[in-house]
């Protein structure tokens, strides 16, 4: 910057003065646009930060609710399904209907119409394990170990199950969220 020299009426010295701009600045057209560009790409990454902070948290919590509701309902419904007495066989084929839909309801709707297997007076599954291999907000899959016991139409009504009627099964079972409840979709047997 140049100094300027200016006498001074007073006392007569001669002193540099320097160059000054006016006190209240103006900037450019061309920095004014910059800093609003760069301020607007601030506060934008700033709200996109905060959405995707938000939604993740919503997620984990919608999936942290699928694994607790699944650990806590996926056993019976299975045994549900499953289990079946020749004595009340239609009410409860009738309450499988309504805890299954999608692919497991279309493959197995004949079965789900039908008494306990020929020479069965029941069928109860009782789960003993259940863990979550996959959870979403809206689905997720289980594995289940189970202890089903076989009642034969001949045994006697109060006679224990003898360790022939006695077998354990672990199946994948996966489960759809349709109207805020569980329904069981499919299932594989592993063992």
């Amino acid at each position: 910057m140049s100094a300027s020299w200016k006498q001074t009426s007073s006392s007569g010295a001669d002193r540099p003065e320097p160059d000054r701009a006016p006190s209240g600045r103006i900037i450019s057209v061309r920095a004014a646009t910059a800093i609003a560009v760069v301020a607007t790409v601030a506060v934008l990454a700033s709200v996109i930060g905060v959405v995707c902070q938000w939604r993740t948290a919503a997620t984990d919590d919608a999936v942290d609710r699928t694994r607790a509701e699944l650990r806590r309902e996926a056993g019976r419904i299975v045994a549900q399904v499953f289990s079946v007495d020749a004595a009340r066989w239609r009410a409860d084929r009738e309450r499988a209907r309504g805890l299954v839909d999608g692919e497991f309801a279309a493959r197995y709707a004949t079965e789900l119409t039908r008494p306990p297997a020929d020479g069965a007076r029941s069928v109860v599954w009782t789960p003993e394990v259940v863990g979550i291999v996959d959870a979403a907000p809206d689905h997720g899959d289980t594995l289940i170990r189970a202890r089903i016991v076989v009642t034969p139409a001949s045994a006697a009504p109060a006679a224990p199950p003898a360790a022939d009627d006695i077998e354990h099964r672990s199946v994948t079972a996966g489960f759809d969220r349709v109207d805020d409840r569980w329904v069981l979709t499919r299932v594989e047997v592993l063992s």
